[in-house]
C-alpha cells in the first residue's frame, strides 16, 4: 500500500469561504477538514469542521462538565437560527496553523506516524505548493482490509 492508494482529492479551502461550503465540501469526501490556501496561493493552515463547532457551538463549560449533562436535555440542541448563523460566517477566522502533513513519497506508516504527532485521524499530502489530497485513518484502515482480504473485501 502506498500513499497513491489512498490519496482522496477534495477541495481547498480560501478566503471568503463559508462554513457551509466548508461543511458540504467535507462531507463530500467524507473528510473532516480542507488544507486552506491563502490569497497568495500558499497553503498556511486547515479549516476543520470539528474546530468551527468546538469555536462555536460548544461552550467550555460544557466540555469541562459533559458528563454531568443528561442525554435527553433538548434544551441543550443547536436551534436552527444558530446553524444558520455558523453556516453563512467565513472560514477565515477558525484556520488552524497547526496541520498535518506529509510529502507524497512518504510511507503510510510515516503518514500514520505523523498523525499521531498531531493528535488528528486525517493530513494533507503536500509537495511544496501542489497539494495532492487528503488521507484519513478510515482510508488507511479500509486498504489495509481490503489488501489483506479481509470480510467484504472486493476482489
Amino acid at each position: 500500500m502506498t500513499l497513491d492508494d489512498l490519496i482522496v482529492p477534495t477541495a481547498v479551502a480560501t478566503p471568503g469561504m463559508s462554513v457551509e461550503a466548508l461543511f458540504r465540501a467535507c462531507a463530500a469526501t467524507n473528510m473532516p477538514g480542507l488544507p486552506f490556501r491563502d490569497a497568495s496561493g500558499r497553503i498556511i493552515g486547515k479549516a476543520s469542521i470539528r474546530h468551527v463547532l468546538k469555536m462555536t457551538c460548544i461552550p467550555d463549560y460544557m466540555v469541562k462538565h459533559a458528563a454531568l449533562f443528561g442525554d435527553n436535555v433538548a434544551s441543550l440542541n443547536i436551534p436552527i437560527e444558530k446553524a444558520r448563523k455558523v453556516l453563512g460566517l467565513t472560514v477565515d477566522q477558525f484556520v488552524l496553523s497547526d496541520m498535518a502533513v506529509v510529502h507524497p513519497h512518504a510511507s503510510v506508516t510515516k503518514a500514520l506516524a505523523v498523525m499521531e504527532q498531531h493528535d488528528t485521524t486525517y493530513l494533507f499530502v503536500i509537495d511544496g505548493d501542489d497539494y495532492k489530497g487528503c488521507i484519513s485513518i478510515m482510508g488507511i484502515a479500509g486498504c489495509l482490509v481490503h489488501q489483506a482480504g479481509g470480510e467484504g473485501a472486493d476482489d
